[in-house]
């Protein structure tokens, strides 16, 4: 049976562990050795004239300025445990889409009046403030977070070049570039993305296999690598 080798930041990569074992994968397949670390950003944050908030990441919810918490202030969400995970630190929020870009579709009729605090990274796929700057509502950047590049450890390596095909579960743009630029074979190996621009990004990797999850979550990313390892191993 292949190993599942998990490259997230290591809260999130840990927490995707568990739901893959809960639905049977075996814990000794499956290696944590994160790409990214996310550390915290200071930057300042006026939210004297702020109308909302959005979060198109849970990382930012990790660093969020303690003068928003509890402030019921809307809040714009991608993805539904980010939208739970906003309303337990005590803001108003609404689970707008599952994606950026399905977000920058719905934010105009849901709040059509600014400003709102895009709570960031420093790297991100879609920049909303630039996005929204010709038109009627203001978005402003706040980076709370930074996504650090961290080297794959050497035992990483060394499995990676085996020919034995390793599943990797591809969350993020910047992770499938990190990996990109990897002097490594992807040949042997199955992605499973997340999106289909982070499929693109892995065909680019030259990844063996790449499968896009059929919903961008961490459900739908399950869903896929769950039946793989009966297929890849039969």
């Amino acid at each position: 049976m292949p190993n599942i080798l998990l490259t997230r930041p290591q809260a999130q990569a840990r927490h995707f562990a568990d739901e893959l074992i809960a639905q049977g994968v075996q814990p000794d397949h499956i290696i944590i050795d994160p790409i990214l670390q996310i550390a915290p950003v200071e930057d300042s944050c006026d939210i004297s004239a702020c109308k909302g908030l959005i979060i198109t990441s849970a990382n930012a919810l990790s660093f969020l300025p303690g003068a928003l918490r509890g402030s019921r202030l809307p809040c714009y969400c991608v993805g539904q445990s980010t939208s739970q995970a906003a309303r337990a630190l005590g803001l108003n929020a609404y689970h707008l889409a599952d994606t950026a870009k399905a977000l920058c579709d719905a934010l105009p009729i849901a709040c059509p009046e600014g400003p709102l605090l895009h709570l960031r990274g420093t790297h991100t796929t879609l920049d909303l403030a630039e996005h929204f700057r010709s038109t009627p509502l203001r978005v402003e950047n706040v980076i709370v977070y930074e996504q650090i590049a961290r080297p794959l450890q050497a035992e990483t390596h060394e499995s990676l070049r085996r020919s034995a095909p390793v599943i990797l579960p591809i969350f993020s743009a910047r992770s499938a570039r990190l990996l990109g630029k990897l002097a490594l074979d992807w040949r042997p190996h199955w992605a499973v993305a997340l999106s289909p621009a982070i499929a693109a990004l892995c065909h680019e990797a030259g990844f063996g296999q790449v499968i896009p999850a059929a919903h961008p979550n961490r459900h739908a990313m399950a869903a896929v690598i769950t039946p793989l390892m009966d297929v890849k191993s039969g």
